[in-house]
Order: structure tokens, then C-alpha cells, then sequence
């Protein structure tokens, strides 16, 4: 269920940011977005919460130190994100950090948080394939249940 006032402007964003430099950007444009309709912005930034590839075939056990690590780091990342939406002058902003799949968890997200807007970045758009989007952007653009704006986040 939406959280999209009658008028269809939204009161709950969700943005997701891994800290990169393109990421900001989409986080940026939500910041910008729900400060002017006076909106809620949730912001997420997911964590791998599984081995790299290959390191369990190898017999190499997955130290839980390495978890917290990569939780910590997006702990980080997501508090960073926060205070520049606060200082940016968003009224309500909170954060969620989450283990999973970047694009499975926006979604997940997005339908718990009862948001009516995701933002995401188009980060892996090439100026002669415009038609495609990058890898997280076009797999929530397929699933996602609530509106979708996808910021041009190209270098």
C-alpha cells in the first residue's frame, strides 16, 4: 500500500546508496525531491552478507568478522548519507541497512516502508544504449509496485 497523498505527490522516498559517487547523485536528487513536497526519505544501502565467490568451494571457512565489516562499512555509508539529507534541509529522514541483493532489497524495502517513490540511480547507461538500464535500475524497474524515478547518474 502506498503511502501517496490523494493529490499524488509523494509523502514517502525511498533512495538507496552504496556511497559511490553516482549513487550520491541519485541521493542528492531524492534529498532535493522530498524537501520540496515535504516528504519522508528513506534512504538504504544493502550489504553482502555471503561469502565472495568461490571461497566456500574452496574450503575456506567465512569468517563472521568479514560480515560485520561489510555491515559496518554500510552502517557508515548510509549515516553519512543521512546527515547530508539532514543538512540539505530534509525534514524526516531515516535509514535501513539491510543484507541482500542491492535491487531485491529497494524492493523489499520499498513495499515495507509503504513508500510511493523509489529513486535509484541509471549508473551503467551508455550514451549509444540509453534503452538499457544499468543492473539494480533495471531489475527494480521490472518489479517494483510503487513509482519509479531514475536519475541520470553517468559520469
Amino acid at each position: 500500500m502506498s503511502a501517496a497523498s490523494d493529490s499524488g505527490v509523494p509523502t514517502r522516498v525511498v533512495v538507496g546508496t552504496d556511497g559511490s559517487v553516482t549513487s550520491e547523485r541519485a541521493v542528492r536528487k531524492a534529498s532535493a525531491l522530498t524537501r520540496a513536497v515535504g516528504a519522508e526519505l528513506v534512504i538504504v544501502t544493502a550489504f553482502n552478507d555471503r561469502a565472495p565467490t568461490g571461497v566456500p568451494a574452496a574450503g575456506i571457512p567465512l569468517d563472521a568478522g568479514w560480515v560485520v565489516a561489510a555491515q559496518d562499512a554500510a552502517e557508515r555509508v548510509a549515516t553519512q548519507a543521512v546527515e547530508r539529507a539532514t543538512a540539505e534541509g530534509v525534514g524526516t529522514v531515516s535509514k535501513r541497512v539491510v543484507a541482500g541483493e542491492p535491487a531485491e532489497v529497494l524492493l523489499a524495502v520499498t513495499k515495507e516502508e509503504g513508500a510511493d517513490l523509489l529513486v535509484v540511480g541509471s549508473k551503467g547507461m551508455q550514451a549509444t544504449a540509453r534503452f538499457l538500464l544499468g543492473p539494480i535500475a533495471n531489475k527494480v524497474a521490472r518489479k517494483v509496485s510503487c513509482d519509479l524515478l531514475i536519475v541520470e547518474t553517468g559520469e
